[in-house]
C-alpha cells in the first residue's frame, strides 16, 4: 500500500477508535455520538445539542506532528467550527477537541491559541500571516506550494475576521495529544486490572471496534447519519462481557504468533514426543499430518507460555498446576481405555488403543485452564502442546506399553 493511501486510512481507523472512547464516556442512555456529521466525531444530548466536537488526526510518520501552525488542516478545522457556531449547531458550551496520536509541541500555535491572552495571540497570528504572505511571493513559481499557502492565508484571514466565534473556540479548546485511545478505553471499562489478560483485552476492544465501524457503515449505506447512543453501547457491553469466546480468550491464536520454519520443524523430529507418535501404526500420510501438527502445537505452546509468563498475566506455577491437570486427565483417559492387564492384549489391539488414547487426548478431551478458562479451536494448541510436553519427558504416553518403551529408556540415560 502506498503511503498516500496509508495516511488517510490510519486517520479513518483512529477516528473510529476515538469515537468509541467518546461513546464510552457518555453518561445518559439517550445521549449519543455522531461520526462524520457535524464534525469528525461529536457527542450530543438527547435533544441534539452538541456537547463535544472533535477533530481526530492520526499520523503514521515517526517524525513530524499534526495540527501544525500553517497546516490547512488546522485552519480548516477552525473554519468548520466557526461556521457551525454561526449556524448555532455549536454554542458557548461546546468543547472543541484536537485529538492526535502525535505530540503537539508546547511552542505550537495550537497551544498558544489555548493558553495565551487574546492580544498576545493575535500578535502571533498576524506574524504568522505576514510570513505566509511573504512565502507566497517567494514560492510563486511552485504552483502546488503556492496554492496550499494561499489556501492557508485565506483560512487564517477568515478566522480573524470572526473574532467573536474565534474567542469561543479559544476558550473551549482542548488538546489531547500523544493519545493512546486504546489504553484510555481499557481504563474506562476497568480492563487495566490483572483480572484480564492482554489477549482478552484485545478481543474485547476488537469486538467493540468492529461493532462501531459496521454499525456506522450500515447506516451510511442506508442513507442515515452514523449516530449511536450510550444505550446501544451498554447493550453491546453486555453482549461482549457475556461472550464465552471473549472472556475465555487467555491465549493468542497460532496465526498471531508468526510462521514456524521448516528447519524448526525438522529440529523437533528426533524429540521423544514425536517418536511416541511415530511408533503408532497409522496410514502413512495421516501419520505425517499428525506429526507435523503435533510439532507445531509443541513449538507454539512453548512460545505462548513464555510470552504470558513474561507479560505477567500468569505465573510459571500456574502452568505447572495446569500440567498436573493434564497428567490427571491423561491418566483418567488411559485407565478408561486400558481395562485389562497389558499382556492380555494383542499387538494389534495395543496399537488400536494407542490411537484411541492419542486421538481422545488431542481432539476430544475437555480441560480448563486456571479458573475455568476454556480452550477453543483457536487456542487448543496450548492444551495439546502441554500434553505433548508431558509425553516428551515422558510423564505420559499413548501406547499401552509406553512406560516400558520410553520411560525406562529415558530414565536410564
Amino acid at each position: 500500500m502506498k503511503d498516500s493511501a496509508k495516511g488517510p486510512l490510519a486517520g479513518y481507523l483512529f477516528q473510529f477508535e476515538k469515537a468509541l472512547l467518546m461513546l464510552s464516556d457518555l453518561e445518559k442512555d439517550d445521549d449519543y455520538i455522531s461520526i462524520e456529521d457535524v464534525d469528525d466525531i461529536a457527542t450530543h444530548k438527547e435533544n441534539g445539542t452538541v456537547l463535544i466536537t472533535a477533530q481526530a488526526k492520526n499520523s503514521i510518520c515517526n517524525s513530524g506532528t499534526t495540527f501544525e501552525d500553517t497546516s490547512t488542516a488546522l485552519w480548516r478545522t477552525i473554519q468548520i467550527w466557526i461556521d457551525k457556531l454561526e449556524k448555532k449547531i455549536f454554542n458557548n458550551g461546546t468543547m472543541f477537541i484536537c485529538s492526535t496520536n502525535k505530540i503537539i509541541p508546547k511552542t505550537s500555535l495550537l497551544h498558544k491559541i489555548k493558553d495565551l491572552p487574546i492580544d498576545d495571540l493575535m500578535i502571533e497570528i498576524q506574524t504568522l500571516l505576514k510570513n505566509q504572505k511573504e512565502k507566497l511571493t517567494k514560492d510563486r513559481l511552485d504552483k502546488s506550494k503556492g496554492n496550499s499557502i494561499k489556501k492557508t492565508i485565506e483560512l487564517i484571514e477568515f478566522a480573524i475576521s470572526k473574532m467573536t466565534y474565534f474567542e469561543i473556540i479559544k476558550k473551549n479548546i482542548v488538546i489531547e495529544d500523544n493519545e493512546n485511545v486504546k489504553e484510555k478505553f481499557f481504563n474506562k471499562l476497568h480492563l487495566s486490572t490483572k483480572s484480564y489478560s492482554d489477549t482478552q483485552k484485545d478481543s474485547i476492544f476488537h469486538s467493540f471496534y468492529g461493532w462501531i465501524t459496521d454499525n456506522s457503515n450500515s447506516k451510511w449505506k442506508n442513507g442515515y447519519e452514523a449516530r449511536i447512543t450510550k444505550n446501544n453501547f451498554n447493550e453491546k457491553h453486555f453482549q461482549v462481557f457475556n461472550n464465552p469466546s471473549i472472556i475465555n480468550a487467555v491465549f493468542r491464536t497460532k496465526e498471531s504468533l508468526g510462521v514456524i520454519t521448516e528447519n524448526e520443524i525438522l529440529n523437533k523430529r528426533k524429540d521423544l514426543f514425536v517418536r511416541q507418535i511415530e511408533d503408532i501404526n497409522r496410514k502413512k500420510d495421516a501419520k505425517e499430518r499428525i506429526i507435523k501438527a503435533a510439532i507445531l502445537d509443541f513449538i507454539y505452546s512453548d512460545i505462548e507460555l513464555s510470552y504470558i509468563i513474561t507479560k505477567g498475566d500468569f505465573t510459571e506455577t500456574d502452568f505447572d498446576e495446569f500440567l498436573q491437570q493434564c497428567q490427571e486427565a491423561w491418566q483418567l483417559c488411559y485407565d478408561e481405555q486400558i481395562t485389562k492387564e497389558i499382556d492380555e492384549y494383542s499387538d494389534e489391539e495395543k496399537n488400536s488403543l494407542a490411537i484411541k488414547i492419542y486421538d481422545t487426548i488431542m481432539n476430544r478431551i475437555e480441560i480448563k485452564f486456571k479458573t475455568g478458562y476454556c480452550f477453543n479451536p483457536n487456542n487448543k494448541y496450548v492444551r495439546n502442546g502441554s500434553f505433548l510436553k508431558l509425553s516428551n519427558i515422558p510423564t505420559v504416553g499413548w501406547h499401552p506399553e509406553w512406560e516400558e518403551k520410553y520411560k525406562e529408556t529415558y530414565e536410564s540415560k
